[in-house]
């Protein structure tokens, strides 16, 4: 009786065991991949900002390069191309920014967003309580060499444009 009740209990542990790692197994081929762009089409991702988003380009002005080093701190060497709008004057936070780094500048490029985002913040934070909200809620991030800053009502419908 004792031998059938240790080799039950031994069946149950391998079953458990096994159970366990086709389990976890699932779930990690069920996670979601972020798809790494390969080449952007930064004239068409542009129309497609401008017809997905709400941005007013009454109140917008295109960035360029010379911009990023101004603005951004971002060295013109760390930059293949931008695409962005951002503001003429402080009665709109909404801005949006998308850099094609070079060959190992992604980093400095988000560095370089992320101490913008701190100053912007700033700028904000004692002046529109509506513009703050957007400036807090910011995305900077990468998908592949293309590094993003985008303040604005949904900045997540911009980034998923990103592919």
């Amino acid at each position: 009786m004792k031998k059938t009740n240790i080799i039950i209990a031994v069946i149950i542990a391998i079953f458990v065991v096994c159970a366990t790692v086709i389990l976890t197994i699932a779930l990690m081929n069920n996670k979601e991949k972020e798809t790494v762009p390969v080449n952007v089409d930064f004239e068409a991702l542009s129309a497609n900002i401008d017809e997905t988003t709400s941005f007013d380009s009454t109140k917008l002005q295109q960035l360029t390069i010379e911009d990023l080093e101004s603005e951004f701190s971002i060295s013109p060497d760390w930059v293949k191309q931008v695409i962005g709008e951002k503001p003429y004057v402080n009665i709109t936070a909404s801005m949006y920014v998308i850099v094609e780094a070079t060959e190992g500048n992604v980093d400095n490029v988000l560095n370089a967003f992320e101490k913008f985002g701190k100053n912007y913040d700033e700028v904000w934070k004692d002046y529109l309580t509506e513009e703050y909200e957007l400036v807090k809620n910011r995305q900077i991030g990468a998908k592949g060499n293309y590094v993003y800053f985008i303040v604005c009502d949904y900045p997540k419908n911009i980034v998923d444009l990103i592919k």
